[in-house]
């Protein structure tokens, strides 16, 4: 009956019935347990690797990532180190995707405490990168400028710039939020250095708006805003507009702005910036 039900989830899930498909996945998680972990766990990894990618499709992160632990303890049972890296991996991002960034920094952890006999440069740096960014929503930005660091280290050894470019991102982001100003630069600098080189317009709206930030915190008031200026005129010309990145963007010019006796102009900004900004209250 469980493989009937697991065939049926199959048919359910390609005509994208996730709800059907769950129903049918989790009956059958009930009488392979039933009959007994030992004798099934081959078939449990299959049906709750179904039941995962239901919830993921579903937009259910929280249950996402306990059904991809669940897994992950599974894979371990039959000694499969890459099976469990990778489910472990799913578990970590969907808790980031929950906001419940504890649990997704210790799902990293696990994944690259792990020994890995597939592990790449590459892989390993992601894993870095995904430890430094819950890091940074957890506000340790110490321990996140070391795991992006050590991330950007991988991406050099894999040869992959746009991960470096990754890193450098969210490197200018910690180091902004320590008040570490020249390292801010330097690093959102090659950001912004990477957005010209690839000739991507919107990814040059965003490195100069962290260049800004930068030049803030370096109290360089008028290079910063030189460069928040000109990332408003990219960003407001997108035709999909990041409308948070741009309320921020105004914030930190007017305070450019203030720093240079320009108050008048700064609160005309803060005032035409309100009916966009009770948007997102």
């Amino acid at each position: 009956k469980a493989k009937v039900l697991d065939e049926l989830s199959h048919i359910a899930f390609s005509r994208n019935s996730y709800m059907e498909c769950l129903q049918l996945v989790d009956t059958s998680i009930e009488i392979y347990f039933s009959l007994g972990l030992e004798l099934h766990t081959r078939d449990l990894i299959h049906v709750t690797q179904g039941k995962a990618a239901c919830l993921v499709n579903l937009n259910r992160p929280v249950e996402a990532a306990e059904a991809f632990e669940n897994l992950a303890n599974l894979h371990e049972l039959c000694d499969d180190i890459p099976g469990y890296v990778a489910a472990m991996r799913s578990a970590a991002c969907n808790w980031y995707e929950a906001e419940e960034w504890q649990k997704s920094l210790d799902g990293h952890n696990a994944v690259k405490d792990a020994i890995d006999p597939e592990a790449t440069p590459m892989s390993m740096g992601i894993d870095l990168l995904n430890i430094g960014m819950a890091q940074a929503k957890l506000e340790n930005f110490d321990a996140a400028v070391q795991s992006f660091i050590n991330a950007r280290s991988r991406f050099k050894e894999a040869k992959n710039p746009e991960h470096i470019n990754w890193c450098d991102s969210y490197l200018a982001r910690a180091y902004t939020s320590l008040g570490n100003g020249p390292e801010a630069k330097f690093h959102a600098q090659h950001y912004l250095n990477f957005s010209k080189v690839s000739e991507d317009i919107e990814l040059e709206g965003f490195a100069r708006f962290r260049l800004g930030a930068a030049h803030l915190v370096c109290s360089e008031y008028e290079e910063a805003e030189f460069e928040l200026t000109r990332s408003l005129g990219i960003l407001t010309s997108m035709e999909t507009k990041d409308w948070e990145l741009i309320i921020e963007a105004n914030k930190e010019l007017s305070r450019a702005l203030v720093a240079m006796d320009r108050s008048e102009e700064a609160e005309l900004r803060l005032e035409a910036l309100k009916t966009i900004e009770e948007t997102f209250l």
